[in-house]
């Protein structure tokens, strides 16, 4: 059963980061117009239609029944094996499934009955090699389940939704018994991968299901060989369906970079009504090659990795992914943030209570309650009604059954609404401390960041690391009194603030938008970088101060300048430029 306060591969806790990382990692995500009136990155949404890469048409019919058969992935079934890495498309390995550091090689290729014993007919008639059937028996429930003397009357009704007397209110915990598995009450679905290389579709949707969650991806390399048949069976059969990315949260595989390959494979989304939105399994690393339960990157990387992700998968689609995950996981490796409860929530917890919530989340959209039955892969459990669950699929801007507005993010100052162009920005910047506001509530976006609050701003993004100023300051203008002495002096100790030839900092003085573009270069570790002989900008000339800054700065996407062809190299940045320009460097 997956339980909390799971620690085998090592604890993640917020480590201390040393400033060279700190850089690095800023230099890829910090980036935001120098003003509030430069737009926005556009968002690419093609929310009506197939995305690309998703499987289309039906199968044939076996026995009158709709089944998804893996030949490939049967030859391999009897003899399953996790490597020590993540597979790449071919390999024979199915790769992660969802819960796979917490399973068994045989629970991880659980069937059931139906799909076993169509399995067996299959490869017998194809005389496929095999040292015995299966058995496709499901395992005895814990003995901490409850157990019923008869089964369930039919749990649906003929238009594939589950009848009000069988659903029982959102949330209800009364359980019954189907197949000898116990299930909660509510609308029952499943997931699976390449570990189910033979699902009878016909038989899991009579036992009950009624939507599905398929495998399509892992990591930028693999792509699931049982996904097309899978993704067509479970619609093909009536159910709603959706399809998975297993995520790796490394330092060298970006969540962009991550979401583009599962779109690219078939994790796209489409309004109409029998796709569930992409899912995002974010769990336990399951491979020793990767280091401890959190891949090895620090929370604040790990929510960093996440919100890559879910920017890329909205930016594709028009909506948010699912997020997949345990609440023990989500503390440990995120630091247990609320930034994310916006995103369905689809909770795994193998017990008779789903358990506490993550933070930000007072209940499960969607919860994963058995690795072993009634239905084959895991069996889950949606938490609200059958419109609900309709809406669900087909709604852009579906609200979480326990979170926020599906719409995006909350506003988080009382003169940044909702709708700023530059909120997610703005929310990010203040939920990491990096941006803070006024003690009135405010964050007055579009006043202008000065050269002392700058100092700060980089000194937190760099883990505000233990510093001890010098007793006299290097500046005539800065005592040591100063609210941000030692920030300005440890921006000076790095070289990423300078002073004037006078022996001033200037601390009140506004921070250019050129004098910026230097900044972040400086950040990044003055990368080598060539700046082409022609300016891209008419208000930026060859040979002018932080030439090869501006263009480098927008060579990186962290600014664009304006429509006319300018960048205005002596406006000032606002704060809500600013917040932007960090958000897309680190980003």
């Amino acid at each position: 059963m997956i339980h909390t306060n799971h620690s085998s591969r090592g604890s993640a806790t917020a480590t201390a980061v040393t400033l060279s990382l700190i850089l690095t990692t800023l230099a890829i995500s910090t980036s935001a117009p120098a003003n509030a009136k430069e737009a926005p990155t556009p968002s690419v949404v093609n929310e009506y239609v197939s995305q690309e890469g998703t499987p289309q048409g039906e199968l044939t019919l076996t026995d009158g029944d709709v089944v998804s058969y893996d030949p490939g992935a049967v030859a391999s079934y009897d003899a399953p094996e996790l490597p020590d890495a993540p597979p790449t498309t071919g390999d024979d390995s199915p790769g992660a499934t969802m819960g796979m550091y917490q399973k068994s090689l045989d629970s991880a290729g659980h069937l059931s009955e139906d799909s076993a014993e169509t399995m067996d007919q299959i490869r017998e008639e194809t005389d496929s090699p095999q040292d015995a059937p299966v058995t496709g028996s499901t395992p005895s429930p814990s003995t901490s389940s409850p157990s019923t003397s008869s089964p369930s009357t039919s749990a649906t009704a003929d238009d594939g939704a589950a009848t009000p007397a069988a659903m029982g209110p959102a949330g209800a915990m009364s359980m019954v018994t189907v197949g000898g598995a116990w299930q909660p009450a509510g609308i029952q679905g499943m997931d699976v991968s390449s570990w189910q290389p033979s699902v009878n579709w016909t038989g899991e949707y009579a036992m009950g299901s009624r939507f599905a969650y398929i495998k399509a991806t892992e990591g930028t390399s693999y792509r699931s060989p049982s996904f097309d048949e899978q993704y067509i069976g479970s619609y093909q059969s009536g159910m709603i369906r959706g399809a998975y990315h297993f995520a790796v949260p490394t330092k060298t595989s970006t969540g962009a970079a991550q979401a583009d390959y599962f779109v690219n494979n078939g994790g796209g989304w489409s309004a109409d009504g029998r796709t569930l939105p992409g899912l995002l399994d974010i769990e336990y690393n399951p491979y020793p090659a990767y280091g401890n339960i959190c891949y090895d990157l620090t929370q604040q990387e790990m929510r960093a990795w996440i919100k890559s992700f879910s920017d890329r998968y909205k930016q594709r689609t028009g909506r948010l992914p699912a997020i997949y995950t345990t609440t023990d996981w989500w503390e440990q490796c995120t630091g247990n943030t609320d930034m994310f409860n916006n995103h369905p929530l689809h909770l795994a917890n193998w017990t008779t209570s789903p358990g506490p919530m993550p933070n930000g989340w007072s209940t499960y959209d969607i919860w994963q309650y058995s690795e072993a039955g009634p239905f084959s892969g895991d069996s889950n459990v949606y938490g609200g009604s059958w419109s609900q669950l309709q809406d669900f699929a087909r709604n852009a801007n579906y609200k979480p059954l326990g979170g926020s507005s599906g719409t995006g993010v909350t506003a988080p100052f009382k003169d940044v609404s909702a709708t700023n162009q530059f909120v997610t920005e703005i929310s990010w910047a203040k939920d990491r401390g990096y941006l803070k506001g006024w003690p009135d509530g405010t964050f007055r976006p579009t006043e202008n960041i000065d050269r002392d609050a700058m100092a700060a701003v980089t000194y937190r993004m760099a883990g505000s690391p233990a510093y001890t100023p010098p007793a006299r300051s290097p500046y005539s203008d800065v005592p040591t009194t100063h609210q941000f002495y030692k920030e300005i002096a440890w921006a000076r100790s790095k070289g990423l603030l300078k002073g004037w030839p006078d022996g001033t900092f200037r601390p009140n003085a506004d921070i250019t938008r050129d004098a910026t573009a230097a900044l972040f270069y400086r950040l990044d570790g003055s990368p080598a970088y060539t700046a082409p002989a022609t300016s891209s900008f008419a208000d930026v000339r060859p040979g002018q101060q932080f030439y090869k800054e501006i263009h480098w700065f927008a060579n990186q996407g962290i600014t664009t300048g304006w429509p006319d062809g300018t960048y205005r190299p002596l406006n000032a940045t606002n704060r809500d430029a600013m917040a932007a320009f960090l958000y897309r460097y680190v980003n």
